[in-house]
């Protein structure tokens, strides 16, 4: 048993690099990591006009009302069809916030869904191709369900967790699968954005 106390290196265990002080392993730094997080500055995203390239999204504080992402179901399956999952971060886009070159997903905002059924909503992320990161299990998931009774006013956004990625390195995709085929989800993004 370590003595506390008496300890010059702080340690609450036996370990050598296990601790309250340290590198990345340590608990100092993974409460200043939690704290970054739930104190990082947030912003939120639409879909640039053009994808074509790399840069797939814009800023909402850009001017004229932003644009909804859209992501769109197949027969019980993840978007069977080409283009179905909405594309969201690019390799070419950026932070709205000087020298920010981390972010998460923070939050999600539903616009508009075409079924009253559920949905299962899936934010990948990877370097490579979206099917690379899917088969990597690189994705986070939700279900949502619309309620016909509520109205757009009650809409509120709904938070998911989401690993700290990269600006320029890192695309993210948004997915979504419901009972019937071709329905649609329209979203904005919430993002958590990070110094380093």
């Amino acid at each position: 048993m370590v003595d506390l106390i008496h300890s010059a290196i702080n340690k609450i265990d036996n370990q050598a690099t296990l601790g309250l002080l340290g590198g990345n392993n340590s608990l100092a730094y993974r409460v200043h990591e939690i704290e970054r997080h739930f104190h990082s500055r947030e912003e939120w995203i639409g879909k640039s006009a053009d994808q074509s390239g790399t840069d797939w999204s814009i800023d909402i504080s850009a001017a004229g009302m932003p644009t909804v992402f859209q992501s769109i179901s197949g027969n019980g399956v993840f978007g069977a069809d080409e283009d179905d999952e909405a594309k969201v971060i690019g390799t070419g886009d950026t932070s709205n916030l000087a020298a920010e070159v981390k972010f998460d997903f923070h939050k999600l905002f539903i616009q508009a869904m075409s079924s009253t059924t559920f949905y299962v909503v899936r934010v990948v992320y990877g370097e490579g191709t979206m099917a690379d990161a899917v088969t990597a299990k690189q994705y986070s998931e939700i279900m949502i369900k619309k309620d016909a009774a509520v109205g757009g006013t009650n809409a509120k956004p709904l938070d998911i967790n989401m690993p700290r990625l990269t600006w320029g390195i890192h695309k993210v995709w948004i997915q979504c699968k419901n009972a019937t085929n071709d329905a649609t989800i329209d979203l904005f993004v919430g993002l958590h954005s990070y110094e380093g």
